[in-house]
């Protein structure tokens, strides 16, 4: 299990502060190598998060999958509106279906192109069966939802995207696998699956579980890349 949560030391050093006591040196300097240490180990968790494809059979404890979602609960929101519904699904019988079903809505697509041909469609086919086989192993599974009803409707789609963000970093701390899915879940076909009403949007699918490996880091740009100071004049 990754370092990322908040260590013994941190803790104690945090709870034990006093508002306007000064603290001795000695604690000052534990306190902050404290506060350095933990805030290093986020930084590693947000660097180690991963798009896991196949997951065991391990089950995940109510006690890890909650400390997720309220992980999740806490991210940043317009207004304060906190839009979101995570909807949690761990009927194997129930994800047994999605898999057919979610194969055929693929399908329906991929039959719809005017430029698809027979083999081309066989072929998809065969890798779309193989990839929702391993998406759809994890123990676990959060639809990540947003009420188009809140006060800044506008927003939601960014609050539910970030709450999804908190779920999955959460879920890396404690050692599991998640993955940011839409492809294979059509939004209307979920909702009508599980019954979801039509005024929630989905985010995405995530799998949450133990990784059957983790994936090898992918090629990153580099910050020089990105980075622009003041304006792009």
């Amino acid at each position: 299990m990754l370092g990322a949560l908040i260590t013994l030391a941190a803790w104690t050093a945090f709870a034990g502060r006093r508002p306007g006591v000064a603290q001795p040196p000695e604690q000052e300097r534990r306190e902050a190598a404290a506060t350095r240490a933990t805030a290093t180990a986020v930084l590693e968790t947000i660097r180690q998060r991963r798009t896991v494809r196949s997951y065991e059979a391990t089950p995940v404890p109510d006690e890890d999958l909650l400390a997720i979602l309220d992980a999740a609960r806490f991210a940043p929101t317009a207004g304060n509106q906190q839009p979101w519904r995570f909807l949690v699904i761990r009927d194997r019988d129930k994800l047994n279906q999605l898999k057919v079903q979610a194969l055929e809505w693929y399908m329906d697509r991929v039959r719809s192109s005017p430029n698809a041909d027979q083999q081309d469609i066989e072929s998809i086919r065969s890798s779309a069966e193989r990839a929702l086989q391993g998406a759809l192993s994890a123990p676990v599974y959060v639809a990540v939802l947003v009420d188009t009803q809140a006060p800044h409707s506008r927003y939601v789609v960014y609050d539910g995207t970030l709450a999804a963000a908190n779920l999955m970093i959460a879920a890396r701390a404690l050692g599991y696998g998640t993955g940011f899915f839409t492809t294979f879940f059509p939004e209307d076909e979920m909702k009508a699956f599980f019954g979801i009403p039509d005024h929630y949007s989905l985010i995405c699918f995530t799998p949450i579980g133990v990784p059957e490996e983790w994936p090898e880091t992918p090629a990153k740009k580099g910050l020089g890349e990105l980075l622009v100071l003041e304006s792009f004049e």
